[in-house]
């Protein structure tokens, strides 16, 4: 048995059934110990440092992959997210690890390369990033403080993690795991990346906690994701996509929360996985 997934399991008390533990074991040494993201993880180590330098972080965008700094280009220059900046504004990579955070810069760079590892993740990522955007969309929207809905939003996105490397090791062994094998201990396999890659700590509540849950007079962090994640498995199950019902921009509107949620899929390069539905008056007119 591997020894690291023996030491988390034994770290958060879980009985584990022999057959999904050698199952797990299988799963750490084959995928998750042999991971290339397509990049030198100095990368990571770069975006962890609150004090580097412009010029380490510049330098990069040529460690990445073009689709991976195309895609946080068109999150730091979303209008949506960050105001009236010019386009392209974020030109530099710099600047837009500078307008996203450091630390959710190192978040997204982490999902974008294992969701971009292979096509058949393209379904996974798509319901990732749109139980991320709606879970901001819904943590602005109660007023949450900044630091709340970046968490909102980086525990929706990183959520299912767990289910890549269950993914990749169905492609790689040609076999089918079982849902409910996948469903139970995938918590645990994203448990097992956060550590890897070194994520924030919140993250792992994420993936641990059991209860919906209260502050004191609103709803947590948590309770938000789970929120998201209810929304986002209910409309993948019955259309492949998040669809939402919206009124959209006209002469005298700049923006609707619908065509937030557009603007934002364009930019991180899911769109074809929203869909914005007018409500029936307005599709009458």
């Amino acid at each position: 048995m591997n020894s690291n997934m023996m030491s988390l399991i034994a770290e958060l008390k879980r009985e584990v059934p022999e057959p999904d533990l050698a199952r797990l074991s299988d799963i750490y040494e084959k995928v998750i110990e042999k991971l290339n993201l397509g990049f030198d993880p100095s990368v990571l180590i770069v975006l962890d440092n609150e004090d580097a330098h412009q010029t380490d972080i510049e330098r990069l965008k040529f460690k990445i992959k073009e689709q991976i700094v195309a895609r946080l280009l068109g999150r730091a220059n979303s209008i949506i997210l960050f105001g009236k900046v010019k386009p392209g504004d974020a030109s530099s990579f710099t600047k837009v690890v500078m307008r996203m955070g450091m630390k959710p810069a190192k978040i997204y760079v982490l999902a974008l390369a294992l969701f971009l590892l292979d096509p058949a993740l393209e379904p996974l990522a798509g319901r990732s990033f749109s139980r991320a955007i709606l879970g901001r969309i819904l943590a602005e929207e109660m007023g949450f403080k900044s630091t709340a809905v970046e968490k909102v939003e980086m525990g929706s996105l990183l959520l299912e993690i767990g289910r890549i490397p269950a993914i990749l090791y169905e492609i790689q062994e040609s076999t089918s795991l079982d849902e409910n094998f996948v469903s139970t201990w995938h918590p645990l396999l994203g448990l097992a990346l956060l550590r890897k890659y070194e994520m924030p700590d919140y993250l792992e509540e994420t993936f641990l906690h059991n209860h919906f849950s209260f502050l004191h007079r609103s709803l947590s962090p948590l309770a938000v994701i789970d929120l998201a994640d209810l929304v986002v498995r209910h409309s993948f199950a019955k259309h492949g996509k998040l669809v939402v019902e919206s009124p959209l921009p006209d002469a005298t509107i700049d923006s609707t929360l619908g065509s937030t949620i557009l603007d934002q899929f364009s930019a991180i390069g899911y769109r074809k996985f929203v869909e914005v539905r007018l409500p029936p008056d307005k599709g009458r007119s």
